[in-house]
């Protein structure tokens, strides 16, 4: 039975996509939170999944508790990663310190990274690995605008994280996508942003849905446009 494990799952996009996976006839989910107590809307899904859903915490900004995430989900083999934890970082510069940097690296870089390192053994021949970037680590859409600096360096970076990683699990027969989840109405993007989470979230499903080797390592938005690196 397919497997998903997603990082970020308690609340937002992640949450999104562990609901929708998780309506489907077999599917198994392991939703990744930071906090154990998750959140009310996540108890609500795990209670009623009978068994199909599980929370399993763990924090991704922390190098230790990413390690222990392959002993803490069992024997689960994984058809599905997606890379969804991540943070903003509104500092910019003139005002920017050392740990702003690592702090927004830390969780939108390196752990994608160290989590699809401790998971690689898991992940199905035929499985998804799925990093959710933006729009703004797009050097070229990023010549015309300035704004959103560490953010938008740290998704460039783990952009590129992408397309090595796609050379390097192809052999595996594993497919890997950076996906733009477009300006979603979260908790992130604010209540002014211009899609919703149920059309976002959506929309990626679709493109997950339609991800393989002949599509490995692209850059896609949600409504599966290519978007210039």
């Amino acid at each position: 039975m397919p497997t998903a494990l997603i990082t970020g799952a308690n609340r937002g996009l992640g949450l999104a996509l562990a609901t929708r996976y998780a309506a489907r006839s077999g599917a198994h989910v392991i939703a990744v939170t930071r906090d154990s107590a998750s959140s009310d809307a996540l108890d609500a899904l795990v209670n009623s999944s009978d068994g199909r859903v599980r929370a399993v915490q763990a924090d991704v900004a922390d190098a230790a508790s990413i390690e222990r995430l392959a002993s803490d989900i069992g024997d689960a083999t994984i058809d599905l990663l997606v890379n969804n934890a991540g943070v903003m970082g509104h500092a910019e510069l003139g005002e920017i310190s050392e740990q702003d940097l690592i702090d927004v690296f830390r969780v939108n870089t390196f752990a994608p990274l160290l989590v699809t390192q401790a998971l690689r053994a898991r992940l199905a021949r035929g499985g998804k690995v799925v990093n959710i970037t933006s729009v703004l680590g797009s050097i070229e859409t990023a010549r015309d605008s300035a704004g959103y600096l560490t953010y938008g360096m740290s998704k460039a970076a783990l952009n590129m994280f992408s397309v090595k990683l796609a050379n390097t699990l192809r052999p595996d027969g594993v497919a890997v996508l950076a996906l733009h989840p477009g300006w979603v109405q979260t908790r992130m993007g604010g209540s002014g942003a211009a899609i919703s989470v149920d059309t976002s979230a959506d929309g990626m499903m679709r493109v997950i849905d339609g991800l393989d080797l002949r599509h490995t390592g692209a850059y896609l938005a949600f409504d599966g446009s290519v978007i210039p690196w």
